[in-house]
């Protein structure tokens, strides 16, 4: 599955002091008692945007390296589109479900992992929250994603049913909500864009929204990593915000999921 994609206040969070965050409200319906780690989040930035764009970038290797005019994903990183969907398998190696949703701290950092249990093809059995601590995310070698967690099917059924609905109303504290949502951009004349994706690192902390943007013909070539910070919190249904304009966007470096898919100076 290749896609490639455009980073952009990237920079951003390379200058941000780290910060740490204390634990979240607790959450409903859940198997167990969440007692998610504590965090590292970012502070907001003093540049302007175009300070931003032209500064030195720096690499944060946990979740993203540059190279060149090239922001690459690290192998470590976790995508929340590749994630969702993903196959959830038990102990004995078998399928248990499939990863519903992915469920957020106030500080971004994933607490739970949304498992509809029994699922087949994405569809029926019902959700149940599992620790994110107590699983594991692991990539084969065709990029496909798959949860492992320390529960079998026979253990699930026992579970309670997880109510997604107040996390839902957030806004925010579902990965799912930040996925193809609109983002207004500077002026009326930028338009807006579109979040793709939210990029975390392995710890589980949201770190970047990948955002798209620009006309039709180049939807796909313009997708910009920022810093989720940048987009704040926004209520249920409404778009986020980001203080940048599609010019200053397109000053950032192109982001890969992979570094094969970097174009070489002859595909140029």
């Amino acid at each position: 599955m290749k896609r490639l994609f455009t980073t952009t206040a990237l920079v951003a969070s390379m200058a941000f002091a780290s910060a740490a965050y204390a634990a979240s409200d607790d959450m409903q319906n859940t198997s167990k008692e969440v007692t998610p780690a504590e965090q590292q989040d970012t502070q907001a930035a003093t540049e302007t945007p175009e300070e931003l764009l032209t500064g030195s970038l720096n690499e944060s290797a946990d979740v993203l390296t540059i190279d060149g005019e090239a922001a690459i994903m690290s192998a470590t990183a976790i995508s929340a589109r590749d994630v969702i969907g993903a196959s959830v398998v038990g102990p004995d190696g078998e399928e248990v479900g499939v990863v519903d949703d992915l469920a957020l701290a106030e500080d971004r950092s994933i607490e739970q992992i949304i498992v509809a249990d029994g699922a087949v093809f994405g569809f029926g059995g019902k959700d149940v929250a599992i620790d994110f601590q107590g699983a594991s995310i692991t990539r084969d070698e065709n990029d496909e994603r798959t949860v492992r967690i320390g529960m079998t099917a026979k253990a699930l059924e026992s579970v309670s049913e997880f109510d997604k609905a107040p996390l839902e109303e957030s806004g925010t504290r579902l990965a799912s909500t930040w996925l193809d949502r609109e983002v207004t951009l500077a002026t009326a004349d930028d338009g807006s864009g579109e979040v793709t994706d939210l990029i975390m690192s392995e710890s589980g902390t949201a770190r970047y929204a990948v955002v798209e943007f620009g006309g039709l013909l180049e939807m796909g070539d313009n997708q910009v990593a920022v810093e989720v910070a940048e987009l704040g919190a926004a209520p249920a249904g409404e778009p986020f915000n980001l203080s940048m304009t599609q010019d200053e966007l397109r000053e950032a470096p192109k982001f890969h999921y992979d570094a094969d898919e970097v174009p070489q100076q002859t595909d140029m």
